[in-house]
Protein backbone atom coordinates (compact mmCIF):
# COMPACT_ATOMS: atom_id res chain seq x y z
CA UNK A 1 0.00 0.00 0.00
CA UNK A 2 1.27 3.47 -0.90
CA UNK A 3 2.06 5.48 2.30
CA UNK A 4 -0.07 8.37 1.00
CA UNK A 5 -2.95 6.18 -0.03
CA UNK A 6 -6.20 6.80 1.79
CA UNK A 7 -7.40 3.85 3.84
CA UNK A 8 -11.01 2.81 4.42
CA UNK A 9 -11.45 5.12 7.42
CA UNK A 10 -10.73 8.12 5.18
CA UNK A 11 -7.50 9.29 6.84
CA UNK A 12 -3.98 9.06 5.46
CA UNK A 13 -1.86 6.26 6.82
CA UNK A 14 -0.08 7.54 9.93
CA UNK A 15 -1.21 11.11 9.26
CA UNK A 16 -2.29 12.11 12.74
CA UNK A 17 0.66 10.44 14.43
CA UNK A 18 3.16 12.04 12.06
CA UNK A 19 1.65 15.46 12.62
CA UNK A 20 1.81 15.02 16.39
CA UNK A 21 5.41 13.81 16.23
CA UNK A 22 6.56 16.71 14.04
CA UNK A 23 4.63 19.20 16.19
CA UNK A 24 6.40 17.78 19.22
CA UNK A 25 9.82 18.11 17.51
CA UNK A 26 9.05 21.69 16.52
CA UNK A 27 8.02 22.53 20.08
CA UNK A 28 11.20 21.00 21.53
CA UNK A 29 13.30 22.89 18.99
CA UNK A 30 11.67 26.24 19.76
CA UNK A 31 11.92 25.72 23.51
CA UNK A 32 15.61 24.86 23.22
CA UNK A 33 16.25 28.05 21.24
CA UNK A 34 14.43 30.23 23.76
CA UNK A 35 16.15 28.58 26.71
CA UNK A 36 19.53 29.74 25.37
CA UNK A 37 18.36 33.34 25.04
CA UNK A 38 19.55 35.32 27.99
CA UNK A 39 18.09 38.51 29.26
CA UNK A 40 20.35 41.48 28.72
CA UNK A 41 20.68 44.02 31.45
CA UNK A 42 19.15 47.40 30.66
CA UNK A 43 21.53 50.07 29.42
CA UNK A 44 22.16 53.27 31.30
CA UNK A 45 20.72 56.43 29.67
CA UNK A 46 24.26 57.39 28.56
CA UNK A 47 24.91 53.94 27.03
CA UNK A 48 21.48 54.02 25.37
CA UNK A 49 22.42 57.34 23.73
CA UNK A 50 25.69 55.75 22.59
CA UNK A 51 23.78 52.79 21.21
CA UNK A 52 21.68 55.18 19.13
CA UNK A 53 24.81 56.87 17.78
CA UNK A 54 26.37 53.50 16.99
CA UNK A 55 23.29 52.18 15.20
CA UNK A 56 22.85 55.36 13.19
CA UNK A 57 26.48 55.93 12.19
CA UNK A 58 28.59 52.80 12.57
CA UNK A 59 26.51 49.92 11.19
CA UNK A 60 27.46 50.60 7.59
CA UNK A 61 30.95 49.24 8.31
CA UNK A 62 30.91 47.64 11.77
CA UNK A 63 28.80 44.73 12.99
CA UNK A 64 25.53 45.36 14.85
CA UNK A 65 27.22 43.44 17.66
CA UNK A 66 30.30 45.54 18.51
CA UNK A 67 32.10 42.40 19.72
CA UNK A 68 32.19 41.00 16.17
CA UNK A 69 34.04 42.19 13.08
CA UNK A 70 31.95 43.97 10.50
CA UNK A 71 32.02 43.85 6.72
CA UNK A 72 34.61 46.64 6.56
CA UNK A 73 35.43 47.66 10.13
CA UNK A 74 36.83 45.55 12.95
CA UNK A 75 35.27 44.76 16.30
CA UNK A 76 35.01 47.94 18.37
CA UNK A 77 33.87 46.55 21.72
CA UNK A 78 35.67 48.06 24.71
CA UNK A 79 37.18 50.89 22.65
CA UNK A 80 38.56 53.63 24.86
CA UNK A 81 37.58 57.29 24.68
CA UNK A 82 41.09 58.12 23.43
CA UNK A 83 40.80 55.62 20.56
CA UNK A 84 37.33 56.85 19.60
CA UNK A 85 38.44 60.47 19.68
CA UNK A 86 41.52 59.77 17.53
CA UNK A 87 39.61 57.64 15.02
CA UNK A 88 37.06 60.42 14.50
CA UNK A 89 40.00 62.52 13.26
CA UNK A 90 41.36 59.68 11.11
CA UNK A 91 44.28 59.00 13.43
CA UNK A 92 45.32 56.49 16.08
CA UNK A 93 46.39 57.25 19.65
CA UNK A 94 50.16 57.13 20.26
CA UNK A 95 51.40 53.55 20.65
CA UNK A 96 48.15 51.96 19.44
CA UNK A 97 48.52 49.05 17.01
CA UNK A 98 45.49 49.00 14.68
CA UNK A 99 43.55 45.79 14.09
CA UNK A 100 43.47 46.55 10.35
CA UNK A 101 45.62 48.80 8.21
CA UNK A 102 42.91 50.88 6.61
CA UNK A 103 42.17 54.52 5.95
CA UNK A 104 38.52 53.86 5.15
CA UNK A 105 37.21 55.16 8.49
CA UNK A 106 34.66 57.93 8.01
CA UNK A 107 35.34 61.12 9.96
CA UNK A 108 32.61 62.21 12.37
CA UNK A 109 32.26 65.45 14.30
CA UNK A 110 30.91 63.97 17.52
CA UNK A 111 30.92 66.09 20.67
CA UNK A 112 32.78 65.02 23.79
CA UNK A 113 29.48 63.96 25.37
CA UNK A 114 28.58 61.88 22.32
CA UNK A 115 31.98 60.15 22.36
CA UNK A 116 31.59 59.39 26.07
CA UNK A 117 28.14 57.87 25.48
CA UNK A 118 29.51 55.83 22.57
CA UNK A 119 32.36 54.62 24.79
CA UNK A 120 29.84 53.69 27.49
CA UNK A 121 27.83 51.63 25.00
CA UNK A 122 30.90 49.86 23.62
CA UNK A 123 31.95 48.81 27.13
CA UNK A 124 28.67 46.92 27.69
Amino acid sequence: MNPFQINRSGSEKGGNHRLSFFSFLLLVFLLSIFSFCKESKPLSPEAEAGRGLYMANCLACHNANPKLDGAVGPSVANSSYELLEARMRGEYPPGYVPKRQSTAMTRFNFTEAQLKSLEEFLKQ
